[in-house]
Formats: structure tokens, C-alpha cells, sequence
């Protein structure tokens, strides 16, 4: 049986191995497109096309001139931009603070420590001069943008923060005042270096990801980046960047197919989208809005804004079980205000959920506890002779008719379970500097005081001591230091993480008790 309890173990790592490699490798492949266009496109991405802005910022033109750099900002977003490019260079949340009490806030966009940015610009075919802005009028949370440089073609920018959301719209317009047909097409980008930071305990996703009607949501690593640029066409698409909370997104605002493409320079990776190119007659206006996201992955606000945005949350391959365990968790916040009750409220419903399985699973364990001192007799008779010892073990289950199985299949049955709630504390930005009670002011960093691992672990050794012993010498030193790891281990996760795993272990030792009781007297 505790051979049983160490392959159940084994059997978890195993799926939480299985779901970081789903994370980090197992993503469908995007086919490069055959079409003229996407081609073409494609070839733009290592070399920005005549008469473009560069996709992104140059290694030579690393420093921008401070002069050129100004700020939009409203209650929730401050935006500093390029007044030349009209890219933008850094994004604060104004209402989410870095730490818990921090007055510095969450920085996402950030051109000079990250080289993370984003732009959406209008692309002219085979013009071979670059569009330079100036800004004309603005006010706090807007600014408009003028380009009169190119011959016979007038360029307009807004740049305009959405009223009491995390979103910025960009509008791009192009007049053809000459007397020649041009072709033009609208692009968006974002661009960032491919530092991490995810922890090695938390290994969250960061890279950047794509959504399309037809394949859905889908990743593409800064790995894949660097092993081949990629086009795909795509349809009510948008693309974004990635990292664990919080997130940039260029939204879909028409029904056009677009090509969306990466490449990687000079340690910079970018995924951008076009539109097909459209034929402007002299005298003729074109214009193109663009919006982007850039703030949490808080899944009441996102999940409106385009389909498949609450997937950036990224569950991974228990998605199917980890979407509803939030639905249920968030149903339980709204009657109750509290995070870390409803993770409490929550363990008990999966408890109930479980109830007859692990009703089960105890009492076969309960059984093999009441055969403990026959078990420790039969090895001590048979200490010379493993194969006797066995045989007279599996004679004396028969005749008191215990399956040593009995107590694995519905913990097993469990596990995943376990592991999509463990993904819904870990991915869920609402947990963050979320309040539970006294000490625990933040359900997703570490108790700062231990007090819930070590409780933790105290409940894993009450458990312990309820089950039947291990009759081998190996085994129980093991299981004497398991308690002490765990508590170790769980030191570094978050708290509401631990506060589940005690809840969970709390309700099992009553149930496991009761049961003892009737069984074992």
C-alpha cells in the first residue's frame, strides 16, 4: 500500500512534467503560407520594406532622443510614446502596484529595460522614403500625430487611451494627394528580448501567442522564433506577448484576414500582423484603427474583448478542468469577498465532489492498518525469504478479502484534479495581493512567516501516522522525511496553493479518522 501511495507520487510529477514540456514544446506548428502575399510579407520581416518605419527599433538606433519621448495617461494606464514613430515605448498599470505597499507599479511595455514594444503604422508599397511624425494637438489621454515629409501623401496618427480600461487605440489615416494609384497596407508589432521571469518553482509561459478562427489559440516560443521565422494567414485574429499575470495584445477590429509573422534580430523577438494591401486612387482616404491591450489577465475584464482572450490565462493541457474550477472559485468571491475563504469553500466542495472515492480509498487503507501487526509477524517469520513472505501476504489478503489496491485508484482518479486546481491558484492574477486573513495579505506570494507550510506539514505526518506502516525499513525512513521536504517545498509556493493543499489534508485526516474508528476501533 505505500508502495502504492510512492507510485501515486511519482505519478504526479510526472503529470505536472508532462504538462511544463505541453507548455513549452507541444505547440501545433504554424505551416508557412504559400500565398504571394504572405511571402512577401515574410521576407519584409528580416528587412523592413521601402518606405516603412523598422518593424522594430534597430540595434543602431538603440538610444531615442529623450526630447521625442512624451506621456498619455488617465486613471489606469500612463503611455510614454515616440513622436517620430509614433511606437510605443512603455506602458505602466497605475492600479497594480509592483509589490504589496510599493509605490512603484507593474511595468509592461518597456523599451529600455526590456526593448519591449509595440507599434501599429501604415505601410506604403515601394515608397522609399520613411514617414517622420510631429505632434499637432493633444490633451492628457490623447495625442495626434502628423507626417508631411512624404511627397504627395499625408500621414495622421491618434494615439488615445480608452476611458477607464487597460486598452489604447491607435488610428492610423493615409491621404493620397498625388496623381498616382498607391497600394497600402496596415501592420501591427510587437517586439521584446527574451528574458524570463518566471521562477524555476513557477515556471509559467512567457513568449509570445496568436489566435485565429480556425487554429485557435496557439503559442509560438521565443525557441521557435529562433529556429525559423513563420507566416500564417489567419482569420479574426490577434496577436500578443505574453508573461505570467499580465499580458500585450493587438485586438481584432475587422473580419479582414491578416498575415501574422515573427522573426528574431539581434536578440529581439517580435510577432506582427498585416493586412492585405489596398489600392488608394489619387485623391482618396485610407484609414485603420488598431487596438491594443495591455494589463492583467483578469478574466472579467478580457474575456469580452475578443474571442479566446481568456486563454492567454494559461492553464495548460487541464484546461478543461482548470476553466471550470475557476468559474466556481470566482462564483464563491462574488457571495463571499474573500480569495482565500473561497479556495476553503472550494476544497470542500471537491471534497464532497469526492467523497464516496476517498471513502474508499480509507477504508481499504483502514483495513491494511487493522492487518499491520500480521503483516510485521510475517515478515519477521519469513525474514530470510522474500518470495514466502509474499506468497503468505497475498494468502492472508485473500482470506480477509483486503485489496492492497483498493486505496490507489481513487486517489489517482484525483490527481488531475489537483494539478488543474494547482494551475488556477498559480495562473489566476486575481490571487495577486489578494488578502486572506492576519498574515496572509497576498494568496500569491510565500507565507512570509511559514506558519501554513509548517502547518502543512504537520497535517502530512498526522495523515501518516493513520496509515498502515510500511513494513520495510527503506520505506519508513522515507516516509519519516516526506513531511520535512514537503514543508520545504511548499515554503516557496504561494500561499493560497498551500492554504488548498491544507484544507485538503485537514478534511482527509477527519474523514480518515471517523472511518479508523468504525474499522480499526
Amino acid at each position: 500500500m505505500n508502495r502504492l501511495f510512492l507510485y501515486s507520487g511519482f505519478l504526479f510529477i510526472l503529470i505536472l512534467i508532462f504538462d511544463a514540456y505541453d507548455r513549452d514544446y507541444n505547440q501545433p506548428q504554424i505551416e508557412n503560407s504559400r500565398s504571394d502575399n504572405s511571402q512577401s510579407f515574410n521576407q519584409n520581416a528580416k528587412q523592413p520594406p521601402k518606405g516603412a518605419v523598422q518593424n522594430k527599433i534597430s540595434v543602431e538606433d538603440e538610444q531615442i532622443r529623450q526630447e521625442d519621448i512624451r506621456s498619455i495617461e488617465h486613471q489606469k494606464l500612463l503611455i510614454r510614446y515616440n513622436t517620430k514613430s509614433g511606437d510605443l515605448l512603455f506602458s505602466k498599470l497605475k492600479d497594480y502596484p509592483l509589490n504589496l505597499g510599493s509605490d512603484e507599479n507593474v511595468v509592461i511595455l518597456d523599451y529600455e529595460s526590456k526593448r519591449y514594444t509595440a507599434a501599429s503604422k501604415i505601410q506604403i508599397k515601394d515608397q522609399s522614403i520613411a514617414a517622420i511624425y510631429n505632434p499637432t494637438e493633444g490633451s492628457t489621454d490623447s495625442i495626434k500625430l502628423l507626417s508631411t515629409n512624404l511627397p504627395e501623401i499625408l500621414l495622421e496618427k491618434e494615439i488615445k487611451l480608452v476611458n477607464d480600461s487597460h486598452q489604447i487605440v491607435v488610428s492610423n489615416s493615409i491621404t493620397n494627394n498625388g496623381n498616382d494609384d498607391i497600394y497600402v497596407r496596415n501592420y501591427e508589432i510587437i517586439s521584446r528580448d527574451g528574458n524570463s521571469s518566471a521562477s524555476l518553482m513557477l515556471p509559467t509561459y512567457t513568449g509570445s501567442a496568436y489566435y485565429d478562427s480556425d487554429d485557435k489559440f496557439s503559442k509560438i516560443s521565443f525557441d521557435d522564433m529562433l529556429e525559423n521565422e513563420q507566416t500564417i494567414n489567419a482569420q479574426d485574429s490577434w496577436i500578443s506577448m505574453i508573461e505570467h499575470y499580465f499580458f500585450s495584445a493587438w485586438l481584432p477590429t475587422t473580419s479582414t484576414t491578416k498575415t501574422i509573422y515573427t522573426n528574431h534580430e539581434s536578440g529581439i523577438f517580435t510577432i506582427g500582423s498585416s493586412t492585405p494591401y489596398q489600392l488608394i486612387r489619387p485623391g482618396q482616404k485610407y484609414d485603420y484603427k488598431s487596438v491594443m491591450f495591455v494589463g492583467p489577465k483578469l478574466q472579467s475584464e478580457i474575456s469580452s474583448l475578443a474571442n479566446g482572450l481568456d486563454l492567454t490565462v494559461d492553464y495548460g493541457v487541464l484546461t478543461f478542468l482548470s476553466a471550470p474550477l475557476f468559474w466556481v472559485l470566482d462564483l464563491i468571491y462574488a457571495g463571499f469577498g474573500n480569495w482565500g475563504v473561497s479556495i476553503i469553500i472550494l476544497t470542500i466542495l471537491i471534497k464532497a465532489l469526492f467523497f464516496k472515492l476517498s471513502e474508499t480509498s480509507y477504508r481499504s487503507m483502514a483495513q491494511m492498518k487493522k492487518l499491520n501487526p500480521r503483516m510485521q509477524a510475517l515478515k519477521e517469520r519469513y525474514a530470510e525469504d522474500k518470495k514466502k513472505f509474499s506468497e503468505a501476504l497475498m494468502r492472508m489478503y485473500k482470506e480477509e478479502k483486503v485489496n492492497p489496491l483498493g486505496g490507489c485508484l481513487p486517489i489517482l482518479i484525483q490527481i488531475p484534479v489537483f494539478i488543474a486546481l494547482y494551475w488556477v491558484l498559480v495562473e489566476s492574477v486575481e490571487m495577486r495581493q489578494a488578502p486572506f486573513v492576519g498574515w496572509i495579505n497576498d494568496l500569491a506570494s510565500a507565507d512570509p512567516y511559514f506558519i501554513l507550510p509548517i502547518a502543512m506539514g504537520i497535517s502530512m505526518y498526522i495523515q501518516q501516522k493513520l496509515n498502515p506502516a510500511p513494513t520495510d525499513a527503506t520505506q519508513q525512513k522515507i516516509f519519516l522525511f516526506l513531511p520535512f521536504i514537503f514543508t520545504a517545498l511548499f515554503a516557496t509556493f504561494p500561499s493560497g496553493l498551500v492554504l488548498y493543499w491544507l484544507t485538503n489534508n485537514v478534511l482527509s485526516i477527519a474523514q480518515q479518522y471517523v472511518i479508523n474508528k468504525r474499522i480499526v476501533g
